[in-house]
């Protein structure tokens, strides 16, 4: 009887049909070898055999017929489980499939088979946690397995276990130098901005294609979101090797150079560049800041100069000149090359805001508020300009607008701790409603403890109330971070003359 189903066995080309039968018969094998034939096993061979030919021909519900009489005559068999729970999955009876596949397993604990049908159909049912239970068995089996580590790993994706998917791409990758893994894993690395693995999937998708420009412009950029300019610097002399030089890596070689603290050799660069494109404002303009930077103004005064005369209609040369100016504390050389430029830069924030804090160094303040006063309808949002228009009013006791602009700046960003601090003082300096000074005051001391000029704010606030003990703790606070203010030390003065004259006046009551 055997030898007719191993003939049988001959002709079957499907594999998976193949390998089951084969399954099958040497356990048969072993029953006749330990104990004999038995009829029993022999009739449940037979029907799982007519049973795995209706699954070859599709006709599965005939083939669940044959499986369940197989079944009647050898329930043991954990292959017949296995095969009816195909034939029932592929019927869409899933309640059937876990049933027979748990009676699979519960009869042969370690058949991996019966795992993996058990974890895809979890994945099938959508219970990802249990299929993740069942290949992380199966892992442990066959470490190796490549299905079994892509798997583990689409399904901590699908569970937006981000972090863990990525783990499992790379493994894979590792295992199999399946590329299509890393792609996977970079994709989720980029999605969910997690840069720094970004950077090392692009690494070695880099050893597999060194020279992919976009996968070289990625790991550039993700470099750069890490703060790892080392790296996102000999990326962009790679992309140079393959594409060439350009302005724009004259730009970026200079750029990485200056955060790497060269900046030598980021001017060195943006020279070349100069060599390059000597009319290409960009690259003047780069030159002109990183000597400006470095307070080489007369260079920076030689490349301004060129910018002036190639682009009298741009901004930016009357700008540098008068930011050199303002750096140099020289307001009215910045108002002399502003003002003249002014009307034909009428609609330039950066001109109208730098003539106005030009002329407010100059205490003409009813030209500074006038040019400010333009910047911000230019940028409304500017804080900046707001704050310095608020210092102004408050100079020239227009308190009405000085609160309203201290209010916007508060309403519009609660940490904005300056802004608390010059409104508290401004109230304190006038005279008026101490209580809300005080509470303007302690919130900018919380956002700023270590703050100098907000302790002396408090302290001073504190005197104007008579709380001389509290005034004189601000104030020696104050003067341990900024021992040098003359404004702090004034106040710290007033505060104890007053202090000793007060206690005098009170012995002398208490004599009296």
């Amino acid at each position: 009887m055997v030898l007719l189903y191993i003939q049988a066995l001959i002709k079957i080309r499907n594999e998976r049909l193949y390998m089951i039968i084969h399954k099958l018969i040497i356990s048969v094998f072993s029953c006749v070898f330990l104990l004999g034939t038995s009829a029993q096993q022999e009739k449940a061979l037979s029907h799982f055999m007519q049973g795995e030919f209706l699954m070859n021909q599709g006709n599965y519900a005939m083939a669940v017929l044959e499986f369940q009489d197989a079944i009647s005559y050898d329930p043991n068999a954990s292959t017949i489980h296995i095969s009816i729970s195909d034939a029932y999955r592929r019927l869409g009876r899933m309640k059937r499939v876990e049933d027979h596949l748990q009676i699979a397993l519960d009869l042969e604990p370690g058949n991996v088979e019966a795992k993996e049908m058990l974890g895809q159909f979890f994945i099938t049912e959508k219970n990802y946690s249990e299929s993740q239970k069942i290949f992380l068995e199966l892992i442990k089996q066959d470490s190796t397995n490549i299905d079994y580590i892509f798997i583990l790993a689409d399904l901590a994706r699908v569970q937006k276990k981000w972090e863990l998917a990525i783990d499992y791409y790379i493994l894979g990758y590792n295992n199999s130098q399946a590329i299509s893994g890393l792609e996977q894993a970079l994709q989720i690395a980029l999605t969910t901005n997690n840069f720094k693995k970004g950077k090392q999937i692009c690494l070695l998708l880099i050893e597999e294609s060194p020279d992919e420009i976009k996968l070289l412009e990625t790991l550039r950029d993700l470099a750069l979101f890490t703060k790892d300019y080392a790296t996102a610097y000999s990326t962009i002399l790679k992309i140079e090797k393959i594409l060439g030089t350009s302005v724009e890596i004259y730009f970026q070689k200079s750029a990485l150079q200056e955060e790497l603290k060269n900046i030598d050799l980021a001017i060195n660069l943006m020279y070349e560049a100069y060599s390059v494109d000597s009319s290409n404002i960009n690259i003047l303009q780069r030159i002109v800041t990183l000597l400006m930077d470095q307070n080489k103004n007369e260079e920076a005064i030689f490349y301004n100069n060129k910018i002036t005369k190639k682009f009298p209609n741009d901004s930016k040369g009357f700008i540098n000149i008068a930011l050199m100016a303002l750096s140099a504390e020289k307001p009215e050389e910045a108002i002399d090359i502003l003002g003249r430029n002014s009307e034909k830069f009428n609609d330039d924030f950066t001109i109208q805001y730098l003539l106005g804090n030009a002329y407010y160094q100059k205490k003409n303040y009813t030209d500074a508020k006038h040019h400010l006063n333009q910047a911000l309808t230019i940028f409304p949002e500017s804080r900046n300009t707001k704050h310095n228009l608020a210092l102004i009013y408050d100079s020239t006791n227009e308190w009405d607008e000085s609160d309203k602009l201290y209010t916007e700046l508060i309403s519009s960003d609660s940490l904005d701790a300056q802004a608390y601090n010059n409104f508290a003082y401004s109230l304190v300096e006038r005279g008026e409603n101490l209580d809300l000074a005080l509470e303007l005051s302690l919130t900018a001391i919380r956002l700023s403890p270590q703050s100098a000029a907000y302790l002396d704010t408090a302290g001073w606030i504190y005197y104007k109330m008579k709380q001389f003990d509290k005034a004189v703790k601000y104030i020696e606070e104050s003067l341990e971070i900024d021992s040098s203010n003359i404004t702090i030390q004034q106040h710290f003065n007033e505060i104890i003359n007053n202090r000793t004259e007060l206690n005098e006046a009170k012995i002398q009551q208490v004599e009296n």
